[in-house]
């Protein structure tokens, strides 16, 4: 994942004002642009396809994180971006960075520290034909499919608290901090 400016791209997250995901209970595909054009969202975009590419099976991501709380979410969409810009989501998933180390063990987050975290955005058999590009979305909100993080480090209330707050969340994409995606990626030159 690079954006081709830099080792890091940086975003607030903003709980009191969380990222809204278009489309919510629709039957199908649909467009997701609307939600990665949304200021405090990363979009990462190959380039054009020169031939089909078959991903089939689980796809993890490994992601370098640092932050300005104590703990905040990573939301990771995978899209397929056609040829005239309409990109078909097709999967997505969050994680909390206080388990990042599993859900028996919560681990809160040092100021502007980088931490690794690994997990699986879903399954999916899917070809992305020539001419289409592999987009990865990043964001800490998607609302109204899941719940904000408050990113207070505080334990988790039935009530949103009153001191939720933003925080400044990057994602590194360095040599030495190389997020990425994990493919199940599959021959498809016999086909």
């Amino acid at each position: 994942m690079t954006d081709g400016t830099g080792a890091a791209t940086s975003y607030t997250s903003d709980p009191k004002h969380p990222r809204s995901i278009p489309g919510r209970g629709f039957p199908g595909a649909r467009d997701a642009s609307g939600f990665e054009k949304q200021d405090d969202v990363l979009t990462f975009t190959s380039g054009k396809l020169g031939q089909p590419v078959e991903w089939t099976g689980a796809v993890e991501v490994q992601l370098y994180v640092s932050s300005s709380a104590p703990d905040t979410d990573v939301l990771v969409r995978i899209s397929d971006v056609y040829p005239h810009g309409r990109s078909i989501l097709l999967a997505d998933y969050p994680w909390r960075m206080r388990y990042r180390e599993g859900f028996r063990k919560q681990v809160l987050m040092n100021r502007d520290r980088v931490y690794p975290v690994r997990f699986r955005v879903g399954w999916m058999s899917q070809i992305f034909n020539t001419g289409h590009r592999i987009r990865v979305t990043v964001a800490s909100t998607g609302s109204p499919l899941y719940e904000p993080n408050p990113q207070t480090g505080k334990p988790a209330t039935i009530e949103f608290p009153s001191d939720a707050r933003k925080a400044i969340n990057t994602i590194h994409h360095s040599r030495r901090y190389s997020s990425r995606i994990l493919a199940p990626v599959r021959d498809t030159s016999s086909r």
